[in-house]
């Protein structure tokens, strides 16, 4: 039988183990959380000096292919777009609040409309849109620093293979809203991105082309 000095000396390393285990993982935690937004800072930064280097430059200067690593990484970053496309028998524009993934690879946005839209009978008929993103900052600053419009070539995904690989994709991006992305009704969208315009806080406009650096 263990003696009772044993037994309180055992209890009370039970006791000091289970106060101190906690305290190691939260300052872990703590540390890694630290770290990770010291990153994300560091990445605004380079961001924001990106842009002030374009603010010193002429608006008509033009940014070569591929899109700068820093507008990709925005553009990942954001899932929020406006669609714009053109309803070709009332002559008049339509404007739609869309989700979004962004595959720098490709140069390619994928979304996901219901078959049974205004939205998608346009785009049966023509392909040409447009897409602005805001950058709208981080957490609840709204106070975003640049937009981005991108102009390219939209088409319904016919592939089935292809088109539950983007699903999939866009899913992963999106996990919060399968109710637009999944579903019998749900068409697979693919924009494959011509041209861009990067405008800043200065009104400082610079264009991108997927070709040649050419509008």
């Amino acid at each position: 039988m263990s003696s009772p000095t044993t037994t309180a000396s055992l209890n009370k390393a039970i006791a000091t183990v289970a106060f101190v285990l906690p305290m190691i993982y939260m300052y872990r935690k703590n540390k890694s959380t630290l770290e990770e937004q010291r990153h994300i800072r560091e990445e605004r930064e380079q961001e924001r000096a990106f842009l002030s280097s374009l603010a010193k430059q002429p608006s008509s200067q033009l940014l070569p292919p591929p899109l700068p690593e820093i507008v990709q990484r925005v553009l990942s970053r954001c899932s929020f777009a406006y669609l714009s496309t053109v309803d070709v028998d009332s002559t008049s524009s339509h404007l739609s609040l869309m989700r979004f993934t962004y595959l720098p690879e490709e140069e390619t946005i994928i979304m996901s409309t219901n078959v049974k839209t205004k939205k998608y009978d346009m785009l049966e008929k023509q392909n040409g849109v447009a897409l602005l993103i805001h950058d709208f900052g981080d957490g609840n600053n709204l106070n975003g620093e640049y937009s981005i419009t991108l102009n390219g070539k939209c088409s319904v995904v016919k592939d089935v293979v292809l088109a539950e690989k983007y699903r999939s994709l866009h899913l992963q991006n999106n996990p919060e809203y399968p109710q637009f992305i999944v579903g019998k009704d749900i068409a697979i969208l693919r924009v494959d991105v011509v041209s861009a315009r990067i405008c800043n806080i200065d009104d400082r406009v610079h264009k991108w082309n997927v070709v040649s650096g050419n509008e």
